[in-house]
């Protein structure tokens, strides 16, 4: 049986309404195992497109034909229980393309099907609306989160994201140091920096670390993926994360919510001793 799926793409003040293409009840599935690749597609036309890839083991999820930006975009998520989530999703390296900055838990989003809202928060400098009409089932999309090594379900999943605005780095620290100028190096063995360093290119989702956050502190931090073979052990950085400070504006909820840290801890403590 084949059913209609349809995306509605609208974007500032203008609506387009992309035509109807044919697709079966599942997601589409290709895999080369001599490349160590699988991949779920759902194809819309007008170019609208969601990607989900495993290959060699790391996973991502892309979005495609959406408005093209130079920077990424926080999105309000929903689904069609109703459910809603915050998703962060960075440009992918061609006009209009994302990619996804915590994969697992956005590709989990998609499971069941339906309808798959998304909206670009009031008042942000890029105005994006994506209607997406899912397949009913997720048996293939299934197989690619599988297949990189993530269950299907996690405990996490419905706990509340805090958004772009709550950070590890002390806004008012960084404000300190343009009216100083640039610091010197810290000698060896000075201290650790009360300041966590700035953030960089999204991480592997492999690399993921999770944190629940209370009382302004990183609580219960973890990897969300098993360490792949051979990996470094991920001790140094966890123990770097726990209970650090997060930095929110007046007003905003963080309490018991959750803080996805999209870079390696390991790497940030060798930034860190650096610094």
């Amino acid at each position: 049986m084949r059913r209609i799926l349809t995306a509605a793409l609208c974007v500032g003040l203008g609506a387009g309404q992309a035509a109807a293409t044919p697709q079966d009840d599942d997601w589409e599935f290709q895999e080369d195992p001599a490349q160590n690749l699988m991949v779920a597609a759902v194809r819309y036309e007008a170019g609208a497109a969601i990607i989900v890839q495993c290959r060699a083991g790391a996973l991502n999820a892309v979005l495609v034909g959406l408005t093209p930006s130079a920077t990424g975009l926080e999105l309000q998520a929903e689904r069609a229980d109703g459910r809603r989530d915050i998703q962060a999703w960075g440009p992918a390296g061609a006009p209009g393309a994302f990619r996804s900055e915590t994969a697992a838990r956005d590709v989990r989003f998609m499971r069941g099907g339906g309808s798959y809202s998304l909206r670009t928060p009031e008042g942000a400098a890029v105005r994006l609306r994506a209607d997406f009409d899912l397949p009913a089932h997720s048996a293939n999309l299934d197989r690619v989160l599988t297949g990189c090594g993530w269950a299907l379900t996690d405990d996490r999943d419905p706990i509340a994201r805090v958004g772009s605005e709550v950070s590890l780095n002390d806004p008012n620290a960084a404000s300190s140091r343009r009216r100083r100028g640039p610091s010197r190096p810290r000698a060896e063995g000075s201290g650790r920096s009360e300041t966590p360093p700035g953030p960089t290119a999204p991480a592997p989702a492999e690399n993921q670390v999770s944190c629940i956050i209370r009382a302004l502190r990183l609580t219960e931090c973890r990897p969300d993926h098993p360490p792949a073979p051979g990996a470094r052990s991920r001790a140094e950085g966890l123990e770097w994360l726990r209970d650090r400070q997060i930095y929110a504006p007046d007003g905003v909820e963080t309490e018991g919510r959750v803080m996805f840290i999209g870079e390696s801890p390991l790497i940030m403590v060798v930034r860190e001793r650096l610094m």
